[in-house]
């Protein structure tokens, strides 16, 4: 492992240390996800992760959030008329979503204290899973779709995306042959919907 020197690294503190926290736990999961690992590999104080985060789980949400970047542009993209390119490209960026977030999930699965926190959290700040269902609404619905109930097949498109990263992050590369592609699960999915007026 490089050193660093001690000081705020030239890309800045916030982004060093989530970029820290996401090697750890693609890496080597919860079992070093510590504030102290994560600071020394960020090259900063360890009470500077305090500072920014408040605590591991404000630093977990964090990486979460960035994590989200692409789907939250994706979903502020300028609607294009060709529905079933638009799902597709929905359903890779929820797969590559889920990839980079199933180990901060795992952390918090693994872990009572985080588990209880993300609880509290989450109820008091309208977090968690439904959040991608109500992205994928509001993404359907900016496109004129119309369905009789937008979430179940929204619920569908997430469910898939879903599925797929855990087969991506938990079996053997040639298992992921097994699943329908995102080509055909949007073939699955579009007759559900209608389009607009």
């Amino acid at each position: 492992m490089a050193t660093r020197s001690r000081g705020r690294p030239s890309t800045g503190v916030r982004e060093a240390v989530i970029a820290s926290a996401q090697r750890v736990l693609a890496e080597s999961g919860i079992a070093r996800l510590s504030t102290k690992e994560i600071a020394a590999r960020a090259g900063v104080a360890e009470s500077s992760i305090f500072y920014h985060f408040g605590d591991r789980m404000g630093l977990l949400q964090a990486v979460i959030q960035h994590q989200l970047r692409p789907f939250k542009d994706l979903l502020a993209d300028t609607p294009v008329t060709d529905l079933r390119a638009d799902l597709i490209a929905l359903l890779a960026t929820l797969e590559d979503f889920f990839v980079s977030a199933l180990p901060v999930m795992a952390a918090v699965q693994s872990d009572a204290e985080l588990r209880a926190v993300y609880r509290e959290r989450s109820r008091d700040l309208d977090l968690g899973p439904h959040r991608a269902v109500d992205g994928v609404v509001a993404y359907l619905s900016a496109r004129g779709v119309a369905a009789e109930d937008l979430r179940a097949p929204a619920l569908l498109l997430v469910g898939a995306a879903h599925q797929r990263a855990l087969q991506r992050q938990l079996s053997p590369p040639d298992a992921l042959v097994e699943l329908p592609s995102p080509d055909v699960i949007v073939e699955v999915v579009l007759p559900l919907f209608e389009m607009g007026s």
